[in-house]
């Protein structure tokens, strides 16, 4: 019996496969750690990703039809108008909190809503709180250009029952979720005037973390009535 001979391939080196590999290695080591920052502070990396995980709000348009119809009671807020940054007529909705204590937010990005337990137009005392998006997945909410507002621009809400009500913005402000649940909200249902009726306006800003399910800052506006 003829004992075979047993041949041993020597093994080659190639560098290009091992290039590949280490280039992935680092390319999913880069990627987890930005997607580690991006869940826990909503910190974007260079290549800005989709707003995944975003509250689903209806952006349909609203019809002329719809704002002509739309109807409160007669000393609650109907219509918001800002001039100064092209918001006309904006249907307001009366809204509580949810079980979180949490303001509920407007159903579609083209309306505002205002706090129930806050002071209503016209009654001389408090302040008035209004909500709205700043946008939603494809489309900008009728608040995105809320930031932009002046010491002095005009606010208008128009009642129930037609009568219009005018307020000057008096400071504009931007702080963090975590400033306006400690003392922000508390300030925004008061008047920054003691004499005047106070008009409070909010939405979102900064970046939305999906850990907190929801946008990391707040455009806060304070006017006072005419």
């Amino acid at each position: 019996m003829i004992v075979g001979l047993e041949i041993k391939q020597k093994r080659s080196i190639h560098p290009i496969r091992w290039t590949i590999y280490f280039v992935i290695i680092v390319f999913l080591a880069v990627s987890a750690y930005y997607s580690y920052r991006w869940f826990m502070t909503g910190e974007l990396p260079i290549v800005k990703a989709a707003n995944l995980g975003m509250q689903k709000v209806d952006e349909t348009p609203v019809t002329e039809a719809q704002v002509k119809t739309h109807s409160v009671p007669s000393n609650h807020p109907r219509y918001i108008s800002i001039p100064a940054i092209g918001v006309s007529q904006t249907r307001v909705f009366g809204v509580g909190v949810n079980k979180n204590n949490i303001l509920d937010a407007p159903n579609n990005i083209n309306d505002a809503v205002w706090y129930n337990k806050s002071a209503t137009p016209g009654s001389g005392f408090g302040a008035v709180l209004i909500d709205a998006h700043n946008g939603g997945y494809t489309k900008d909410g009728v608040f995105v250009d809320l930031y932009k507002l002046a010491k002095g621009d005009e606010v208008q809400l128009e009642r129930g029952d037609g009568k219009l009500m005018r307020y000057r913005v008096v400071s504009n402000d931007t702080m963090s979720l975590d400033d306006v649940n400690t003392y922000g909200m508390k300030n925004m249902m008061m008047s920054v005037d003691a004499n005047k009726e106070g008009l409070s306006l909010i939405t979102c800003a900064g970046n939305y973390v999906p850990r907190l399910g929801q946008f990391d800052k707040r455009v806060m506006i304070r006017a006072v009535a005419e």
